[in-house]
């Protein structure tokens, strides 16, 4: 299959693309200026489709998208009635009702291919559930959408709530349907919004990969009112901001010791863990105002004295806990207090115990999955419990997609294979080229072709799924069924077969995950986002190094930590301390600009201090803002069409292109005469004579007959040899002997983060998150910490463009395996078996050495036998 941007259409169907795409961008033409650096821009083609009065909203399949258009072009206005239209719809947007947010996850907000399903679940208070409500969705579609044949559906709690056709090409647009009553439950509730779209005028397989629908998530969300009885219990119910971050201020009057700023962290991770939110964005300074997030007070009563409300609290005789409610523009405020120290820790460990699961049936499934689904190996699952459904399928490209979360301690590598066993059909005439490919986090993991012209139903189609492209925590499992037939060359959308269905899908197709070999690999930054392995493992207690302790690093310290509080689903115990030195204790984490790290600690992690200042100098000055969306605060249409990550919107860095020096003239004094002499390098290079016909065929028949293909095989062969001995020589003599390769910078990233094992032991590891200046590593780190970004996390260092959320990886050149279980002999089986598949080499090596036993065995048998002539 070619990638969908290098396939190409005929001649009459480029005329008719580009005949359709100059009738959309016609339809919004008026306000294109503006749209481009905002959401709804401010042109009368903005289509703001939210109506004053509900009533078009209670019927069961009215939408408002199908009130009256507003005119396309402004041509022939008086600009009278332009400025009056600018402010009716200044108006409208005025007294739109703020919406619950939508969570981020790890599938982001965009519905792509012919069919897709995006779900969230959201907690409601039981206030918040009995109340009216509507589900609004704010959109933004591809030009290849064809409306006539594209549907966007949202259902609540499994009941559809409304329809609208996708027809948002040029502009966001904003639709809303009213929920039945008795649909939302107090506790968690499913939001399912689902897409069918089809293409405008090609039918290729090719052609699918254009098919988007984008989905703003600072205007989308269900309307209902305030959280007003929300409780220690209902914590999940905290709304997150226009990206779908958790906003935590942590509240400040004074700079904190070390000792409180500890405490304070530790509060900020329980609160992750009980909210259930993937992504924490963690401030410390004023109160936060709004109706997003909550504000943070942590400390003894001692040094929370004074604050506004915590006179109502009383007396504080123990470990304490209250919710303060929101004061007219300020977010509601959560304590944690004691009369000591100590009290405030057992105040932590209790929040991080309180909060609720209930909701609704669907939401109470759909708040672990969000996560992906958890296996330990030897499980069989049948894809019905991972919310797939049976479904029939008429398009020419069906992508069923699962999540599933492996352990931390997931050795990947091709000990054993998991099993997809397929259920389903496909119809008759289909192409020869139709198949069924099975994806593996975005790496083909199997294609299985569909030969029979006639169709067939199968119910256990085998396909194996090697356990080498699994990897520790989230991994995405993608099945597509790739579908042509001979009607897609005509693409005749209105035809009766074009109906048909092409494929069933059945949701009892189950996976068998085989027993996994359970060890953490080191240096691997995917243990680290799947489960936080080093800073759980047991032994000495983790320490956060703080070099510098300003308010944008520790809010950069505090986010992380809060983040791989989550992977590991409790609080992780850290020390905090000001230098990285010493032996003593567990894992380190060092988070801290470049500027203010020690060379030697820099060095530790495989990097070179003296490069990462040349490729940073230029942006060492920079200030950044972690919600910089654009020149106005919002998100542009540029970057919601690229479906880049709301917080990663930080200005790219310039990269200087190297230019090949200009040739110096003949005539300049300053040319040496060697130089003067060499070729130009502009010069053509001088053409070589052409073979002839008895050259090229005895060539041909050299290379045929394997002449030069045996040295060739036996000089690679010596070769490989040679760096196994050479390899096996320094593990011999110790890996300390072996120096630590320097990894190469990209003059791109905005933060590194870069992990190294200095021994055999866990709490040996040791973690550097950096960037060029504390505001840009706060920046970065609330751009890293997405779901979406956040799950690519792999290798041994990672470089993040905190521009565009892209991740450049840098996988170790040595891989340790470090227990994590008690010893068994099926798992020393099946960590021995990775083992030797890492390392090929010793692979061969020991099965050398055992043939030659056996032959010297052999040989010394066979001596003893037989008869012997004097």
């Amino acid at each position: 299959m070619r990638h969908p941007s290098r396939f190409g259409f005929g001649p009459w169907r480029r005329m008719a693309w580009a005949l359709a795409c100059m009738v959309a961008a016609g339809s919004v033409a008026a306000g294109s200026a503006a749209r481009a650096q905002s959401f709804l821009g401010t042109g009368p083609a903005e289509r703001l489709t939210v109506p004053p009065t509900g009533d078009a909203l209670r019927k069961p399949n009215a939408t408002p998208s199908q009130a009256p258009a507003q005119p396309s072009t402004a041509q022939g206005r008086p600009p009278a009635a332009e400025g009056a239209d600018a402010a009716r719809r200044t108006q409208v947007q005025a007294t739109i009702a703020p919406a619950r947010r939508l969570p981020a996850g790890t599938r982001g907000f965009r519905l792509s291919g012919e069919e897709d399903v995006l779900q969230y679940p959201v907690y409601l208070t039981e206030g918040q559930a009995r109340g009216g409500a509507r589900l609004r969705v704010s959109y933004l579609s591809a030009i290849s959408v064809a409306p006539e044949g594209s549907e966007l559906t949202g259902l609540v709690n499994g009941t559809k709530v409304g329809w609208t056709r996708i027809q948002a090409p040029g502009a966001v647009k904003v639709v809303e349907f009213a929920i039945p009553d008795g649909v939302l439950k107090a506790g968690y509730n499913a939001v399912t919004l689902t897409a069918s779209q089809r293409h405008r005028v090609d039918c290729g397989i090719e052609a699918t990969y254009e098919l988007w629908t984008q989905i703003d998530p600072s205007r989308s969300g269900l309307v209902v009112a305030p959280a007003a009885d929300l409780d220690l219990k209902s914590l999940a119910a905290l709304e997150p901001d226009e990206s779908g971050a958790l906003p935590v201020g942590l509240l400040l009057n004074e700079k904190p010791t070390l000792p409180r700023l500890e405490r304070m962290i530790g509060a900020v991770q329980a609160v992750a863990v009980v909210s259930r939110l993937a992504r924490p964005a963690v401030s410390f300074g004023p109160p936060l105002s709004g109706r997003n997030g909550v504000n943070l007070l942590v400390g003894t009563a001692a040094e929370i004295r004074g604050t506004e409300g915590i006179e109502d609290l009383g007396p504080i005789t123990g470990p304490r806990l209250a919710l303060l409610p929101p004061r007219s523009t300020r977010a509601p405020t959560l304590v944690v207090t004691g009369p000591g120290p100590e009290d405030v820790r057992a105040a932590i460990g209790q929040l991080a115990a309180v909060g609720d699961v209930g909701g609704s049936a669907p939401g109470a499934t759909l708040a672990p999955l969000i996560r992906g689904y958890e296996v330990q190996g030897g499980e069989r699952l049948e894809l019905e419990r991972l919310g797939v459904t049976s479904r029939e399928f008429n398009g020419r490209l069906l992508r069923t997609r699962i999540e599933l979360r492996f352990p931390a301690d997931f050795v990947p590598a091709d000990y054993g294979k998991a099993m997809l066993h397929l259920a389903g059909g496909y119809a008759a005439g289909l192409d020869s080229s139709a198949q069924i490919v099975v994806d593996i986090n975005g790496r083909n993991a199997a294609s299985v072709p569909l030969p029979y012209a006639r169709g067939e139903v199968f119910d256990d189609q085998a396909i194996p799924l090697p356990l080498s492209l699994w990897r520790p925590g989230l991994n995405s499992v993608e099945i597509s069924a790739q579908l042509p037939n001979a009607s897609d060359k005509v693409c005749d959308t209105l035809s009766p077969t074009a109906r048909q269905p092409r494929f069933l899908f059945l949701d009892r197709t189950r996976l068998e995950i085989p027993a996994l070999a359970r060890a953490v690999r080191s240096p691997d930054l995917a243990a680290v986002k799947a489960g936080a392995v080093p800073f759980t493992a047991s032994g000495g207690r983790p320490r956060l190094v703080l070099p510098v302790a300003d308010r944008e690093t520790a809010d950069a310290a505090a986010t992380l930590a809060a983040r791989l509080a989550i992977a590991a689903k409790r609080v992780i115990d850290f020390e905090l301390v000001p230098d990285a030195g010493g032996t003593d204790g567990g894992a380190r984490l060092v988070v801290a600009p470049a500027r203010a790290l020690n060379p030697v600690t820099i060095q530790s992690v495989g990097l070179d201090p003296d490069e990462i200042r040349r490729v940073w100098q230029g942006r060492a000055e920079t200030v950044a803002t972690p919600g910089q969306f654009g020149p106005e605060g919002v998100l542009t249409l540029d970057r919601l069409r690229r479906n880049l990550p709301m917080r990663c919107a930080l200005p790219p860095a310039a990269v200087p292109v190297s230019v090949a020096p200009t040739p110096t003239p003949p005539t300049a004094p300053a040319v040496a005469p060697a130089v003067a002499a060499a070729p130009s390098p502009r010069a053509p290079p001088r053409p070589s004579a052409p073979e002839t016909d008895e050259e090229l065929v005895a060539r041909w028949d050299q290379t045929l007959s394997g002449a030069a293909f045996v040295p060739t095989v036996l000089r690679e062969g010596w070769t490989r040899l040679a760096n196994w001995a050479l390899r096996l020589r320094s593990d011999v003599t110790g890996l300390i002997e072996a120096p630590v390769a320097d990894v190469p910078i990209n003059p791109r990233a905005s933060l590194i983060i870069a992990e190294d094992s200095g021994g055999t032991r866990l709490g040996e590891t040791t973690v550097l998150v950096t960037a060029p200046n504390p505001s840009m590593l706060k920046a970065s780190v609330s751009c890293l910490v997405d779901p979406v970004v956040w799950t690519r996390l792999v290798g041994r260092a990672a470089f993040l463009d905190a521009s565009d959320g892209t991740l450049t990886t840098v996988e170790p050149d040595r891989v340790a395996l470090i227990e994590t279980r008690t010893w068994s002999l099926a798992n020393f089986r099946l960590v021995s078996a990775a083992w030797l598949s890492l390392n090929p080499g010793y692979y061969v090596g020991m099965t050398l050495f055992m043939a030659l036993c056996l032959g010297l065995a052999t040989t010394g048998l066979v001596r003893q036998l037989g008869r012997r002539n004097s």
